[in-house]
């Protein structure tokens, strides 16, 4: 997933070209704002679109229309092969379930939905995700158009993505190898990482705002921060999840958490659509969601089903030498201690 978004900020930059515009004075580059050029591209000719100051007029626009056409075209067969691809081969389940709280059997998707309904921890960590990750998704989208006034442009906006993304990944895979090894922590990682994302776009904020001196540098290292923390937390939020939930099926929750985040990404995408709203509220929304996640990580309680029924399962093993008789005994007996 990781690799799949980081390479569509580098193709799509690539692959359509920026706005060529020029304005009453027959200079060709001028930058006209993000109003104007969403009103240009919403109209049906390319007439003159009027800034506060300049008229002017996007010269490309019907070869950037066809370009980003041939873009979604392309990326629709790809994945429509994926999809070919896992109906033919992907299977249902491993062979052997990889552990033993996978072999319980999961609750119906009826009942799974009112578990989850009343679930107020999972609750509370989807909120906790959806809102800052919601509006990142959406924050994301709209990066060139933000970094535009301090001088970068659209390829180097979008191998800015890429490493965001990259990044993320690389810290999924490290934060995921210690909270198996420091079990029943994933609450406090996921803490720490949303902290320090807060910290990394406020920085971030502050530069684009002008209220502390800024550069490309402390740009690119503030960026990659935030996203490398924010996308590297997507995974143990779907496991805490899934901790949470459980016997809920993995399935459902992760189809729960990921609606709650396009929600928020839908809500913010439309607050563009208010007339004259500029754009420096955007960084400021996102350290705002930002914040609002990092406490809302504090209110839910942290319960780790799946692990004590593993962990309890491989005691009860090494004193019963393997009974699976006691293996299903001990797994009704934990999950019917968990009040929900």
């Amino acid at each position: 997933m990781y690799m799949g978004v980081g390479l569509s900020f580098i193709i799509g930059s690539e692959w359509v070209p920026s706005p060529l515009e020029v304005n009453s004075t027959g200079d060709v580059g001028f930058t006209a704002d993000i109003e104007s050029i969403s009103r240009l591209s919403s109209s049906n000719s390319d007439s003159a679109m009027y800034t506060s100051n300049h008229s002017v007029k996007v010269i490309n626009m019907d070869s950037m229309r066809t370009d980003i056409m041939n873009l979604l075209y392309s990326e629709c067969g790809l994945a429509g092969l994926i999809f070919l691809l896992c109906l033919l081969y992907l299977p249902a389940k491993p062979p052997t379930p990889p552990s033993t709280s996978a072999s319980v059997q999961r609750t119906n998707y009826k009942e799974s939905l009112g578990s989850v309904a009343r679930n107020k921890s999972l609750i509370l960590l989807g909120l906790a995700n959806a809102i800052p990750n919601g509006v990142f998704g959406s924050w994301q989208a709209v990066l060139d158009v933000l970094l535009d006034p301090v001088g970068m442009n659209q390829s180097e906006v979008g191998w800015l993505g890429f490493y965001m993304t990259a990044a993320g990944g690389v810290s999924g895979l490290l934060i995921g190898r210690f909270s198996d090894i420091f079990l029943r922590h994933t609450k406090f990682f996921l803490i720490l990482m949303n902290g320090g994302a807060v910290l990394g776009y406020v920085w971030f904020s502050l530069m684009s705002s002008g209220i502390i001196p800024i550069s490309k540098v402390e740009i690119y290292i503030s960026a990659i921060i935030g996203g490398m923390l924010i996308n590297g937390s997507f995974p143990l939020v779907y496991e805490m999840g899934s901790e949470l939930a459980f016997p809920v099926s993995e399935a459902v929750v992760g189809g729960l958490l990921t609606c709650f985040m396009e929600i928020f990404a839908i809500l913010f995408l439309l607050v563009l659509l208010i007339p004259d709203i500029g754009t420096s509220w955007m960084n400021w929304s996102l350290s705002g969601s930002l914040l609002l996640g990092f406490v809302l990580l504090f209110l839910f309680p942290a319960r780790y089903k799946r692990t004590d029924i593993n962990n309890v399962v491989v005691h009860v093993n090494a004193e019963d030498k393997y009974d699976d008789s006691v293996n299903r005994n001990t797994i009704t007996g934990y999950l019917a201690s968990y009040d929900e």
